[in-house]
């Protein structure tokens, strides 16, 4: 093991302490001029089972994102930058994910090329990802014909897929977003995301 990838994993473990106890080392804002220098470290410590196609910059908003997220880092991350309809960002996951075991699990990150998601501050990247890698959190939690059962409510239900949105925020707040879903979050308000870190600081 590399030293620097040595470092790195010490420092998400004594990380992982501090949120078991209730406190967050995370950072209250991603700025990029401090976490690019960083990227190789990031890399070695959590992009084994991360995979890009066309980066186009989101590389670091993407393993930032993960690193709020322990129980995802053994599932395969596919980030996917391309021409598509529909929303500028969102979660997806392989059609074989029901007949795999959890480590084999593949979740994908669709991004419309050439849209917002690019021109985002850092933060606010980590916050979409962040959201995003929440739906995987949450596919997780209800299995495959669960996942399809959702899906098509959030297909056919306005107020469903604002629940399911919602919740995607809370679950982010929950791994220690809440400050990156304040500066950016299409579905909760900002009073509503506060709620919710005051519920997690309560707990």
């Amino acid at each position: 093991m590399s030293p620097s990838r040595y470092i790195y994993l010490l420092f998400f473990f004594f990380l992982g302490i501090g949120i078991i106890h209730g406190q967050s080392n995370f950072p209250k804002e991603y700025l990029a001029e401090d976490w690019a220098p960083k990227l190789d470290s990031l890399r070695t410590a959590l992009g084994k089972n991360v995979s890009f196609k066309n980066k186009k910059g989101m590389e670091l908003a993407t393993l930032l994102a993960l690193s709020h997220y322990p129980e995802l880092q053994d599932r395969k991350v596919k980030v996917i930058i391309k021409n598509m309809r529909g929303a500028p960002v969102e979660a997806s996951f392989g059609v074989f994910n029901f007949i795999k075991p959890r480590r084999k699990k593949v979740y994908k990150i669709l991004i419309q090329e050439n849209s917002f998601m690019e021109r985002l501050s850092l933060n606010k990247q980590v916050a979409a990802l962040g959201h995003e890698m929440a739906h995987f959190i949450q596919y997780e939690q209800r299995k495959y014909f669960g996942t399809l059962f959702t899906l098509l409510q959030y297909v056919i239900s306005d107020k469903y897929r604002l629940r399911f949105e919602k919740q995607a925020d809370e679950l982010a707040v929950l791994h220690n977003l809440g400050p990156q879903m304040l500066d950016f979050a299409f579905y909760s308000s900002d009073d509503q995301i506060r709620e919710y870190m005051k519920s997690l600081d309560n707990d």
